[in-house]
């Protein structure tokens, strides 16, 4: 019968005890990064490893708030307030813009109304239209034509002489 140099001990896994799966005997290494390094023992980082371990919930916390907090804070209400500005600002530039473009419409509608009322008042000044209207109502031309002298206060029957013919009355032409 041949006898074991190495020892046997049971393999245990670090946090739960022995490792029930592990053969009899074998021996039983830790992977590398979880080895201790050389020149520290094994049983201090045990020791305290149960303390980092237990949850901190009775302790106060000490630590005060981090300074970028506040300033992070203001830069998220910051940035907040320039998008509500600029929703407000581009809704009241798009309010201004259908309201001049209404305003041009309406502007167009009258410019075309006055010149319609225009040639209207044109058509309506013309010496042939106003002499079919007064036929229509009854009246005639008068053969005899009469001018008032002002200065005078008579009325110039006819032809006029010369001299009164070159005065330039606008409308007549003898």
């Amino acid at each position: 019968m041949a006898t074991d140099t190495m020892p046997r001990t049971p393999r245990t896994v670090p946090g739960r005890g022995p490792d029930p799966k592990a053969p009899r005997g074998s021996r039983v290494t830790a992977p590398h990064h979880t080895r201790p390094r050389p020149g520290q023992g094994t049983a201090a980082p045990r020791a305290a490893a149960p303390r980092a371990a237990a949850p901190r919930a009775s302790a106060p916390r000490t630590r005060a708030r981090s300074p970028r907090t506040p300033f992070i804070l203001l830069l998220v209400g910051l940035l907040g307030g320039a998008l509500v500005s600029l929703l407000v600002i581009s809704t009241t530039l798009a309010q201004g813009a259908f309201r001049i473009t209404s305003l041009q419409e309406q502007n167009a509608n009258l410019a075309r109304e006055q010149q319609t009322l225009t040639n209207e008042v044109a058509q309506a000044g013309n010496p042939a239209v106003i002499a079919k209207k007064a036929e229509r109502l009854g009246l005639r031309p008068n053969p005899h034509l009469g001018f008032i002298d002002q200065k005078t206060g008579k009325i110039i029957v006819g032809k006029p002489s010369r001299a009164e013919a070159a005065i330039n009355v606008p409308g007549y032409t003898p």
